[in-house]
């Protein structure tokens, strides 16, 4: 047991090196002597639990994207409402891109963008989260928060979409020091789109037909205070 341990400790630390020179130099010209180095052991341990450099790769989204999914799941049955659902899914994506730079400059600058890279588990473990994302949306479709005619495939790309934007801007600028962290546009970013796929409430009107020769009798009612209102008025 303690060996099982041992070694599932050594390659998640193998892969936290890993992560940090892939994110730096770039898959091509990292090499397995510099990650060993890194991470405090021989090369062929590092090619004992991951066999090549592309599989190591692919392992490091694989393992913290399905760490997140858990972490969402664990948190999700305990907040109220779709809406709130859908920020604590944007709030985790952020901090996990804004706390972690790492992992969102390998994901959104070198993997989103490979072909390769979509056909892998590690591909798959980020659309789980993706899926569930989606799952929410139509559930505010179904149960009436949000409009019948909205597409939830169009809404989870215009969250996510947003998200990996500022994400990719940040980082195309060098991840400047912020004053503020980039969390805080997700409120007012996710108030626009919600106020524009919530159900609308109808509002009670009242609808009048009135002949011409009757329109004293609506001034009356509608635009001149009655006698008892000009009374109490005196």
């Amino acid at each position: 047991m303690t060996n099982r341990i041992n070694k599932k400790e050594r390659k998640k630390h193998i892969m936290n090196a890993a992560l940090g020179i892939f994110s730096e130099k770039g898959f091509q010209n990292a090499t397995i002597s510099e990650i060993s180095k890194a991470a405090g052991v021989s090369d062929a341990t590092v090619y004992e639990y991951f066999g090549t450099k592309e599989k190591l790769l692919f392992s490091i989204p694989e393992q913290i994207s399905d760490e997140n999914t858990e972490d969402l799941q664990r948190v999700l049955p305990y907040i109220k409402g779709v809406e709130g659902k859908l920020r604590a899914f944007l709030i985790m994506f952020m901090r996990l891109y804004e706390t972690n730079p790492h992992y969102s400059n390998l994901v959104l600058l070198q993997l989103m963008s490979s072909r390769e890279f979509r056909n892998t588990a590690a591909h798959a473990a980020i659309r789980k989260s993706a899926h569930m994302l989606l799952d929410c949306i139509k559930q505010g479709i179904d149960e009436g928060t949000f409009r019948k005619d909205a597409d939830p495939y169009l809404i989870r790309s215009m969250l996510m979409g947003t998200v990996e934007h500022l994400f990719i801007h940040w980082h195309m600028q060098g991840m400047p020091k912020r004053e503020n962290p980039i969390q805080d546009y997700l409120d007012p970013f996710l108030e626009i789109v919600l106020d524009g796929i919530r159900a609308k409430t109808r509002t009670n009107t009242i609808t009048l037909n009135v002949k011409m020769e009757d329109g004293e009798v609506v001034k009356s009612i509608f635009i001149e205070p009655s006698p008892l209102i000009k009374e109490a008025a005196e």
